[in-house]
């Protein structure tokens, strides 16, 4: 007997009398203290609040009292479901009681509530009986016309952590559980399911189901698949949708779109809507033998922008392309409500597209062309990637996929230089001398880079050098987990400071990117939502080194009369924003001063901007929202998976709903993450983007080399971390590694306008 079950027994002796609630099982009554119990777990002594308190201590159930961190799995479950039994019961006593149309909430059998609800509200009844006097729900419960125990409902999936097997489990043999594996290997290889939907949520809880209905339960089929389960999925979607869209009229929403061309290369436009609760997917529609012509568009967005709701828009973000931009303009112009905004992630990658663009920057791309020709030798040789992952960089990698291509150009060339060192040891080694690949000339080729080619490495440092700020800016406005738009005016101004600095304010240097980046932000990217969420961001207005301030002034204003169509409303938007600027009132406390770069700037207004309510609503709609319509991007996989030819045979309403269901659980569960920092290094939705640097070449693979089984397993990419430095100082002789004045030449007289293209 486990010792759980031994301290349940022994405690029956101590339980009160006045109820026979299973959770008085896992608690004592302390002696000479009235109303107060001790956990058998913990010893916690609880003092008063009855059973109740008991079952948030046990549960772990955030409130009143502090949860035991020693209860086992599966007592922790059993009190949460008799805790939500009990709410749900108190619930349905309130709605008959409104149906009846009487005071007092009516009385409810045994059977109809959960055992210890009579001491939720602190009193102890004791007991429903009938009006025999005999204590009605004793026995066992029918449950599919089996006979169960009165709490077996509540006992936790013998799958949980910690949780103690079923015992016809137990007796199951290794035979018989391979046998049960292998049937699920088979049918998941027939049906060509990607390996990691394993780490579905739903797929455990479906064997789960599965295995406690028993022997010959029979599958949905086909019909009920594409029939009444999509309907009642849609259904449940729609459902946990609603507290979304109810948060859109106060916070505000973005909207978002983007295209996409799916296997039979049928144009589909996703929307998506964007607020600090969450990400939801709305639709997508295919425009299949429409002309993608403003017009036409103009049509399409009309229609979803008044699905939405007018009022609850704030902006609407689509990327660059010229008929997306003068749609969203016409859009803009009709309703004078809200703003069309350029996509920041999209913007910022064109950034850096124009960095290594070679008719103006040739020796940045010449050098990222040899930098994929290093990645492409080791990563499509086996013996050469297990050789660097096992002796080298303790199974770092050297690609790092990033959401964008040229990002990922210029992090694969910052964990190139990050490994220098390693590459060069592993290229000098004994085991690559005597291998047949470093007597092959590609072999001879990238050692020769590694080791000789000196100007190679310092153009990796200069790329580093002009890229990294950017980079950093790209990732902020990347994210939805924190709304941007408080954040990414600063985050550009200060960018392009940082590269000044790192090229040691050398206007020959740093003048061509300054003038790249100054070319997209003021004609493309900037706009007077970034600068209103500026001003409006405490941590960064009333920061001594911010000067901008009458520049992000004017971006408010505008912001104002646009939002706000009340000409009152407006008034009194800006006088109190007057109360800000001078820190005055609440503004001014001790308090807010001192939260001002500590809080969220969301919540900093909630708190501190009660006294100016026109204000408070007006700032909180503004920074709530994000930047990027990378949201649409993200999971392009998800409608790859869908729009494929044999699922485009359904008609589009049907496919609609399964990319409605698939692609809002997946936002669902992000948004369930949220704050916790996973990194896959092997991310299959992004795998495209590291074609270029990890892609089969014939010239290189040969048929003794495919040994993958001699490839070691990599562990996550290194994160490089703020100010850490990539060798951007010290050169191998160990001075000061001044700018090459030769790589500088080539980009002195960049137009950056000139590489600008209207339709990108």
């Amino acid at each position: 007997m486990s010792s759980c079950q031994s301290n349940s027994a022994t405690s029956t002796a101590f339980a009160p009398a006045r109820s026979e609630d299973p959770a008085w099982s896992h608690a004592r009554v302390v002696p000479g203290a009235r109303n107060s119990t001790q956990c058998l777990y913990c010893s916690k002594i609880i003092r008063g609040g009855g059973v109740t308190r008991l079952k948030h201590h046990l549960g772990g159930i955030s409130g009143d009292v502090e949860a035991c961190k020693k209860v086992p799995d599966d007592i922790k479950w059993q009190m949460k479901e008799l805790v939500n039994e009990m709410k749900k019961n108190k619930e349905k006593k309130r709605k008959l009681s409104l149906e009846i149309g009487c005071g007092s909430p009516v009385d409810l059998t045994y059977d109809d509530v959960d055992v210890g609800d009579d001491e939720y509200e602190g009193g102890s009844q004791g007991p429903v009986h009938d009006s025999k006097g005999k204590r009605k729900g004793k026995g066992k419960e029918k449950v599919g016309g089996k006979s169960t125990g009165p709490f077996s409902r509540f006992f936790a999936p013998r799958t949980s952590p910690g949780s103690q097997p079923s015992i016809k489990s137990a007796m199951c043999s290794k035979e018989m559980i391979d046998k049960a594996k292998m049937a699920i290997a088979n049918w998941w290889y027939d049906a060509n399911l990607p390996f990691n939907a394993s780490q579905s949520k739903f797929y455990q809880p479906a064997i789960d189901a599965i295995a406690a209905i028993g022997p010959g339960f029979k599958g949905p089929s086909l019909h009920e698949l594409r029939g009444n389960l999509l309907k009642n999925s849609v259904t449940e979607v729609q459902n946990y949708l609603l507290d979304i869209k109810t948060s859109w009229r106060d916070s505000g929403c973005s909207l978002m779109a983007d295209g996409w061309t799916n296997q039979r290369q049928q144009p589909i436009i996703n929307f998506l809507v964007y607020c600090p609760k969450g990400t939801m997917f709305l639709k997508s529609i295919d425009t299949s033998g429409l002309r993608k012509d403003a017009e036409t568009l103009f049509k399409i967005f009309d229609e979803v922008v008044q699905e939405v709701g007018v009022e609850n828009i704030v902006q609407f973000i689509t990327d660059n392309d010229a008929s997306y931009k003068a749609a969203g303009k016409k859009l803009q112009q009709k309703y004078g409500s809200f703003f069309w905004s350029p996509c920041a992630a999209h913007c910022i990658d064109l950034m850096l597209e124009n960095f290594c663009d070679p008719r103006h920057f040739p020796i940045i791309d010449e050098t990222i062309k040899k930098a994929r020709k290093i990645t492409k030798f080791i990563y499509n040789h086996a013996w050469v990637l297990a050789l660097m992952r096992k002796d080298f960089t303790k199974g770092h990698d050297l690609c790092r996929p990033a959401v964008t291509r040229f990002a990922t150009n210029f992090l694969s060339i910052q964990c190139l230089l990050l490994f220098k060192k390693e590459l060069r040891q592993m290229f000098t080694c004994d085991k690559w001398i005597v291998s047949s690949y470093s007597k092959s000339n590609i072999g001879k080729e990238i050692a020769e880079i590694v080791l000789e080619d000196r100007e190679f490495w310092a153009q990796c440092q200069f790329i580093v050098t002009i890229s990294e700020p950017l980079v950093r800016v790209l990732r902020l406005v990347d994210g939805d987990e924190k709304p941007a738009m408080g954040y990414l005016y600063n985050a550009m101004e200060k960018a392009k400071e940082n590269i000044k600095a790192r090229l040691k304010n050398k206007v020959s240097a740093f003048m061509p990117f300054i003038r790249v980046i100054d070319a997209r932000w003021d004609k493309q990217l900037h706009s007077p939502l970034h600068a209103a969420g500026c001003l409006l961001n405490p941590g960064i207005y009333f920061n001594p080194c911010f000067k901008s301030r009458n520049d992000v002034s004017r971006g408010f204003t505008t912001c104002v009369v646009k939002m706000e169509p009340d000409i009152d409303k407006q008034d009194e938007i800006i006088q109190q924003i007057d109360m800000y600027k001078n820190a005055n009132g609440d503004f001014g406390q001790p308090i807010a001063i001192r939260q001002r770069e500590k809080s969220n700037p969301v919540a900093w207004w909630g708190t501190f901007g009660n006294e100016f309510p026109a204000l408070q609503t007006f700032a909180i709609r503004i920074l709530s929202q994000c930047c990027s319509a990378t949201g649409c991007e993200r999971n392009w996989s998800t409608f790859e998976f869908i729009h494929s030819k044999k699922r485009n045979r359904l008609e589009h309403k049907r496919l609609n709903d399964l990319v409605f269901v698939r692609y809002n659980l997946k936002l669902r569960e992000r948004n369930i993450k949220r704050g916790r920092d996973a990194l896959d290094p092997i991310n299959l939705e992004n795998i495209d983007l590291m074609e270029e640097w990890v892609g089969e070449e014939s010239e290189l693979i040969d048929g003794e080399d495919l040994d993958w089984g001699s490839i070691e397993e990599p562990l996550a990419s290194q994160n490089l971390e703020e100010g850490v430095n990539v060798g951007l100082d010290i050169d191998d002789d160990g001075g000061d590694n001044d700018i090459d004045e030769n790589i500088l030449s080539s980009f002195a007289n960049v137009d950056p306008f000139c590489l600008i293209d209207e339709n990108e």
